[in-house]
This record gives structure tokens, sequence and C-alpha cells, in this order.
């Protein structure tokens, strides 16, 4: 009897550690419109710290929001890579209205020679991209913005949304994750920063049930929203503010039971440096 005892505890134990063995996690962090300028030394000493809190956090990848400078000037962009070249974790960029536009004088091109050549993980220059964080991820980074001049309005091109949605047919299995400036459902109304084809994307995401969430900036305001397929929409506070912040992203998920994103869990945590 002794012996069937312990072959039971052994039996379900396995089974236990089957449940759970598929159980995994991603966690990374984002940052929202920093709006960086050349000799600011408060912005200067909060990236500081906040390369240091993403060293203690260890997430696995961050991702820049948009406006991350003030002003499309060549100096400013140096200068902001210069800042958070510390990080020491893959970063990627997207572009916000105020990053990179012709009439300012600093194409988005000039932008992309000056990110890819401080940030190695960034090395294609383009302004829309996706990368691979693990085996069951696909991260895309859309620009929404205009080529030649400032624009509070969002618009992703169609070019970009057909690109999308091939990526979301050849990868079919794969779960994803969109960041782009500009956000389809905003934390507020507000119609001089809204998206222009905003319902073109909306359509789209309903297409797909391997969408988890789609991460903006743009706002300065916090916000986590969801849509009605479960789709988060998370809008980052700008860390340019006072109490300077960003958030760290914690999703849960078991590739073996997944259904839609409502069988995901996305913890989102507000971290002040």
């Amino acid at each position: 009897m002794n012996r069937f005892i312990a072959r039971l505890f052994l039996v379900l134990g396995a089974l236990l550690l089957m449940q759970y063995s598929y159980a995994q996690t991603l966690e990374f962090a984002q940052v929202g419109d920093v709006h960086y300028t050349l000799n600011n030394e408060d912005l200067d000493k909060n990236l500081y710290f906040l390369a240091l809190s993403i060293k203690k956090k260890s997430p696995e990848f961050v991702v820049f929001l948009g406006d991350n400078v003030n002003r499309s000037r060549e100096e400013d962009v140096i200068g902001f890579m210069r800042n958070i070249y510390p990080i020491r974790k893959p970063c990627y960029l997207a572009f916000g209205d105020t990053d990179a536009h012709s009439f300012a004088g600093l194409e988005k091109l000039n932008y992309l020679d000056i990110v890819t050549a401080f940030n190695k993980n960034q090395d294609e220059k383009k302004n829309y991209y996706y990368f691979k964080p693990n085996s069951d991820f696909i991260c895309v980074v859309l620009d929404d913005t205009s080529e030649f001049a400032q624009s509070k309005h969002g618009e992703i091109p169609q070019q970009q949304l057909d690109w999308l949605e091939s990526l979301l047919v050849k990868y079919p299995r794969k779960l994803f994750i969109i960041f782009h400036h500009c956000p389809i459902m905003p934390p507020r109304d507000e119609y001089k920063l809204s998206m222009i084809n905003g319902d073109k994307y909306k359509n789209l995401l309903k297409k797909y049930n391997n969408i988890l969430m789609v991460s903006t900036g743009h706002y300065h305001q916090s916000a986590v929203l969801k849509d009605e397929k479960g789709v988060r929409h998370i809008s980052a506070p700008a860390f340019m503010n006072i109490p300077h912040s960003y958030q760290l992203i914690k999703i849960d998920y078991d590739e073996n039971s997944y259904k839609s994103p409502k069988d995901v869990q996305i913890t989102v945590t507000e971290v002040k440096v």
C-alpha cells in the first residue's frame, strides 16, 4: 500500500510539472515621450536613473515609444542616444511626431543613421520593422508619423498595414505585440491627437486572434484599455513629466492552451525612477 501511495504521488507530481512546464513569461519595459533636449540637466539625470532602474529590474528588452527628442535636430538625437546607451539591454525605438521630419531639417534616414550607429539591435535603417524576443513572439514597430512636417495626428500608411497583415499571415502561431506612437484607443478624447485612419487599422486587428497588445505614447497618460477581442491597448506616461516613470509589462502565457488574447495575463506596473 505504501508503495502504491508513493507511486500515486509521483504520478500526480509529474502531471503537475507537465501542467506548469508550458507556463511562460515575457517581461519588457516601455518608455513614452522622453522629449529629450540637449543640456537638459533634469532629463540627463533621470535618464541615468532610468538606466539604473532597468538594470535592476532586468527586463528582456526596452522600447521607446516615440517623441524621444523634443525637436527634430541632430544634436538632440545624438544626446538622447548617448544617454540611453548605458541601459545595456536590447533597445528599440519608434518614431514620434517630434523626432524627425524633413521640414525641420532632420529626415528620418538621418535620424536612423544616428540611432543605428549607437544601437546595434536596431541595425536596419527602417522606419518600421519587427523583432523576435523569443520563439513565441513577434514584436512589430510601426511608424504613424509624417515624413515631411510635424503633425499631431497619427496615420499608418496602407503599405504598413499590408506589411503587418503579411506578417500575421506568415506567423499564425506566433503571439504579436505592436508598438507605435499614436493610439487608436486613446486614454481620453482629444481630436488634435487622434489617429486619422484608425478604423482601417482596427478592422485589421479584428481579423486575427494572435495579437495580444498595442503599446503607444503621445497622450502623456498611463492607461490600459481592452477592445472586444481582449486586445490590450496600453498607453504609456510621458517620461519627461514628473515623476519620470516608465512601464514594466509582464505577460504570462501558455502557448499550448492559447486561443485568444483573453487567455493571457498581462500585468502593467508603473515604475518611478
